[in-house]
């Protein structure tokens, strides 16, 4: 008799099987919001380090080549590339490096040249030969994120006096 018992004693329940596979449904859910949150502020941050290439690299170039470069960005698009100046501001190679595109899902939501605020439309920001530049801040948002949720910003700030370009995460300053 106690072998017989032992032989049906093998093997799962329905309802064990239906509560593993409740347990498994509610950490694949929170998996996948957790990923989903995650890609978001990888694209926002992805962004955020293109675009700090960018005005890096102009920087450098403007250094190197003792010729004034810019940094161009296209607010409307989230477009953004880099310029080479004469002597006299005009623009005498265009696009030095081609257009560099932000990432999907990711947009411009202001630009800060000096004392004037810009929220469309294509924003210079210059290099000097002597490593200095324009004061600019460039903030950045995930396309499908509110506006007004302040823990979802990319703020890129160039500092006047030195061209010196810094990132900051969670912070509109």
């Amino acid at each position: 008799m106690s072998r017989r018992l032992k032989q049906q004693k093998r093997g799962f329940t329905a309802l064990e099987i239906v509560i593993v596979l409740i347990i498994l449904s509610v950490f694949s859910t929170f998996a996948i919001l957790s990923y989903s949150t995650y890609r978001k502020q990888a694209y926002i941050k992805e962004g955020a380090r293109t675009i700090q290439y960018a005005l890096t690299t102009a920087r450098t170039l403007a250094i190197n080549q003792n010729a004034y470069y810019q940094v161009q960005v296209d607010i409307s698009n989230g477009q953004f590339w880099i310029d080479k100046l004469d002597s006299k501001g005009n623009i005498a190679r265009p696009k030095v490096t081609g257009i560099n595109w932000l990432p999907d899902d990711v947009a411009f939501v202001e630009v800060r040249k000096n004392t004037f605020s810009y929220d469309t439309g294509t924003v210079p920001i210059l290099f000097r030969p002597n490593g200095s530049s324009e004061y600019a801040s460039i903030y950045l948002i995930g396309a499908n994120v509110d506006a007004a949720d302040g823990g979802n910003y990319f703020t890129i700030r160039v500092y006047s006096s030195t061209g010196i370009i810094q990132t900051f995460k969670n912070q509109r300053r």
